[in-house]
């Protein structure tokens, strides 16, 4: 048996105490502190330069088409909670739907798609007030849709990042990369705009791609600035995002880069106020926005000018109605109606929320007359969001933007 004296005891726990002491710190910093790889000492890592760059094509997207959230599909649906026909509230109100009611829009045969949350399923309300279910499969907990504008497909965006590009024409399921986000579908459904979001800002891109999540192109760097950009594809097809990254303008006002899909120069729009909304006229030649600024106490202004080529940023009009443009809709390039908020305080351009429920009134605005009018009723106080126009220019149709429930307004002008 060994027997060892404590001075040599002493010395092997102190050399086994420090062994340990640096095995134990290089692993704590190998796992927690180790640094991810980077750029070679001495050199600019690639990315954002102070503004929008360009890139090529990405070959690392793999769409995976699967059945994920799904069910089985059904030929018919029972249960669903939909009932057809609507409920007269006056002569000019109806009452659509006496439920909460999501992702509104028209679609291409002039009737209104919509997400019902409580099941998970879509439908179309037609002109008759009858409900058509577009897909027996169900979504659960979808966060936002993003239609397609002349066939009934989607894509779904869910809070867990999860994206999903379903077809509710031929029943068919593709599940999009999770670093995806903001999706928008060109004039003809050819193409999506989005952005990818990687965690390094220099591996955020402006992208356009099929719905389904081939042939992923990346156009812009965003960098730093992906919060700044909004995808937004032109009815004309010229513009596919707004960029809100353009040089400091004269009294608080921004200068708004209109990307095209080619990387062409952008044209710049410049814009009297800060938080630009926009929205896109029928054929994309002219553009309605609302910024804030002072000289409105700081609540949104509507503005409007021309968008397409050359002439973008001229005949550019205030129009006196202090509203968000998502809360408006175009007729033509001519015509559009807006609701408008009833009494908004100061400040409110800053922070939205806080101001859904004040009730709207409807105005119709005819830009060839100049004439702007309020043409609502007593009956129509509601806080409207998400407005659509029928084919014939007689009914808005619109969400409550409290109760979720879906109107129609009968539009007397």
């Amino acid at each position: 048996m060994l027997n060892l004296t404590e001075n040599t005891k002493r010395i092997l726990f102190v050399v086994f105490f420090v062994i340990f002491s640096i095995a134990t710190g290089y692993a704590l910093y190998y796992f927690f502190f180790r640094p991810l790889a980077g750029p070679v000492p001495g050199q600019e890592p690639p990315g954002y330069t102070g503004e929008l760059g360009t890139s090529g094509p990405r070959g690392d997207i793999t769409p995976v088409q699967d059945d994920y959230g799904i069910l089985t599909p059904a030929d018919t649906v029972t249960g669903t909670g939909e009932q057809p026909g609507t409920e007269q509230i006056s002569p000019d109100v109806s009452l659509l739907r006496d439920a909460v009611t999501q992702a509104a829009s028209p679609s291409a045969d002039g009737n209104t798609r919509y997400y019902n949350p409580e099941d998970g399923r879509f439908y179309k309300i037609n002109a008759d007030g009858s409900i058509t279910i577009l897909s027996s499969r169900q979504f659960f907990n979808v966060d936002n849709v993003n239609w397609g504008n002349t066939a009934d497909e989607a894509i779904l965006e869910f809070p867990d990042g999860s994206n999903i590009y379903y077809s509710f024409d031929d029943q068919r399921q593709v599940t999009l990369p999770q670093h995806w986000e903001d999706f928008n579908f060109s004039p003809k459904d050819s193409q999506v705009v989005a952005k990818s979001i990687g965690l390094d800002e220099n591996n955020r891109f402006l992208i356009t791609t099929s719905p389904d999540g081939n042939e992923a192109t990346a156009l812009y760097n965003l960098g730093k600035n992906a919060q700044d950009v909004i995808p937004s594809w032109s009815p004309n097809n010229q513009v596919i995002a707004f960029s809100k990254t353009g040089s400091p303008q004269p009294d608080n006002g921004e200068q708004i880069y209109l990307l095209g899909k080619n990387n062409e120069n952008p044209a710049a729009l410049n814009v009297p106020g800060r938080g630009f909304i926009p929205n896109w006229s029928p054929t994309g030649k002219k553009i309605l926005y609302s910024v804030h600024h002072q000289r409105d106490g700081e609540r949104p202004m509507l503005w409007i000018s021309d968008a397409s080529g050359q002439d973008v940023g001229r005949n550019r009009q205030k129009m006196n109605l202090i509203t968000w443009a998502d809360k408006c809709v175009w007729a033509n390039d001519q015509e559009l109606f807006c609701a408008v908020p009833v009494e908004l305080p100061i400040g409110a351009g800053y922070e939205r929320e806080p101001f859904l429920g004040i009730p709207d009134d409807v105005y119709y605005i005819n830009l060839d007359t100049g004439v702007s009018q309020k043409i609502n009723t007593p009956e129509q106080n509601r806080p409207i969001s998400q407005p659509i126009i029928s084919q014939d220019l007689s009914t808005l149709i619109f969400t409550d933007s409290v109760t979720g429930k879906l109107y129609s307004y009968k539009l007397n002008y």
